[in-house]
C-alpha cells in the first residue's frame, strides 16, 4: 500500500511539472510569436502610411498645377489689355477664340471684363460694376449685367483692387447646379481702360480630373479652402466633402497648398483598399509559424512526460 501511495504521488508530482512546463512554453511561445511579428507588421503598416502620405504631397501638387493652369487664360488676356490702349469687343472675342485652340484641358466656363459706369439701373453714386465683354450669356457675366448685384463677385473685385498686380481666388460660393466655383480675378489698367477681368473656378471638375488621372483607388479627396479678402483670410470650410471622414476610413492625411492667395487644404482619406491594403504577410506568416512551432513543442513535451510515467 505504502509503495502504491508513493508511486500515485509521484505520477501526480509528474503530472504537475508537466502541466507547467507546457504552460510555460506556451505563454512563452506565444509572447515570442507576437513580439517577434509585432515589429514586421508595425513596418508594413509605416510603409504603407509612408506610400499614402507621399501620394497625398503628389496630389495636392497636382491639384495646385491644375488650378494654375485654369487660370492661364485669364493670365493671357490680362496681358491683352494691360498692354494694349484700349481693347475692344471684336479683340477679346478674337482673343477667346485663339486661347480656347492653344489651351489644354478645361477650358473657363466663363470669362469676362467688368468696367465701372453708373447706368440708370445703378444706385450708387461710386457707379457699378457692369460686364463690358465675356464669353458667357445668361449667367452673371452675360454682356451688360450689373456684377455688383452678386456678392461673391463684388468681393472677389474688391480683393483683386487691393493689389492691382496680383491674381487672386475669390471666395467660393454656390452655383444654381450645387456646384463649388469661385472667381479668378485680376486688375487691368491701361492708358484708356480700368476694370477687373474674371474667370470662373469650377473646383468640382479639378477634383473629378484628380479621380480620373490620379487618385488611387482606396483614397477619397476633400477640400477645405479659406480665402483672402485682401486684409485677412476666411475662416477655413470644406468646400469638397465635410468634415467628417469617409465610411471605412482608416486614416486621413492633410496636405496644405496655397495658390494665388486661397489656402487650401487637401484630405485624402485612406481605406484599406489603398495599395491593397499593408503588406501584413510577413508578419502574420510569422506570429502563425511562432504559435505553430509553440503548439507542436507542448506536444512533444506531453509525449515526453508520457514515456517517462
Amino acid at each position: 500500500m505504502a509503495e502504491e501511495k508513493e508511486s500515485f504521488e509521484l505520477e501526480g508530482r509528474n503530472s504537475v511539472r508537466g502541466i507547467l512546463a507546457m504552460l510555460f512554453v506556451i505563454i512563452l511561445g506565444f509572447a515570442a510569436s507576437y513580439y517577434l511579428s509585432r515589429p514586421l507588421t508595425e513596418q508594413a503598416r509605416a510603409d504603407w502610411n509612408a506610400q499614402a502620405d507621399e501620394d497625398a504631397k503628389v496630389l495636392a501638387s497636382t491639384f495646385t498645377v491644375l488650378l494654375d493652369h485654369a487660370n492661364s487664360p485669364l493670365q493671357s488676356l490680362a496681358t491683352l489689355f494691360n498692354g494694349s490702349g484700349r481693347v475692344a469687343a471684336d479683340e477679346f472675342e478674337n482673343t477667346i477664340k485663339f486661347l480656347k485652340g492653344h489651351q489644354s484641358g478645361a477650358f473657363p466656363a466663363s470669362m469676362g471684363f467688368l468696367t465701372k459706369s453708373q447706368p440708370p439701373s445703378c444706385g450708387t453714386e461710386d457707379g457699378c460694376w457692369m460686364v463690358a465683354y465675356s464669353t458667357d450669356t445668361n449667367g452673371v457675366l452675360r454682356p451688360g449685367s450689373d456684377a455688383s448685384r452678386f456678392g461673391p463677385m463684388v468681393e472677389t473685385v474688391d480683393t483683386a483692387l487691393v493689389d492691382e498686380n496680383t491674381l487672386v481666388v475669390g471666395s467660393v460660393f454656390q452655383g444654381e447646379d450645387g456646384k463649388p466655383y469661385s472667381y479668378y480675378a485680376v486688375t487691368i489698367r491701361n492708358t484708356r481702360q480700368f476694370g477687373v477681368v474674371v474667370s470662373l473656378i469650377d473646383y468640382q471638375s479639378l477634383v473629378e480630373r484628380l479621380y480620373e488621372e490620379w487618385i488611387p483607388e482606396g483614397l477619397s479627396l476633400r477640400l477645405e479652402a479659406s480665402f483672402s479678402n485682401g486684409e485677412e483670410m476666411s475662416d477655413p470650410l470644406f468646400i469638397v466633402g465635410s468634415s467628417d471622414p469617409d465610411a471605412g476610413a482608416v486614416r486621413s492625411v492633410s496636405v496644405p497648398a496655397e495658390i494665388d492667395g486661397a489656402k487650401f487644404n487637401l484630405v485624402l482619406d485612406v481605406t484599406n483598399k489603398y495599395a491593397d491594403g499593408p503588406k501584413l504577410l510577413a508578419g502574420t506568416f510569422t506570429l502563425y509559424a511562432g504559435i505553430f512551432a509553440t503548439l507542436f513543442l507542448v506536444m512533444l513535451i506531453r509525449l515526453l512526460f508520457r514515456v517517462r510515467d
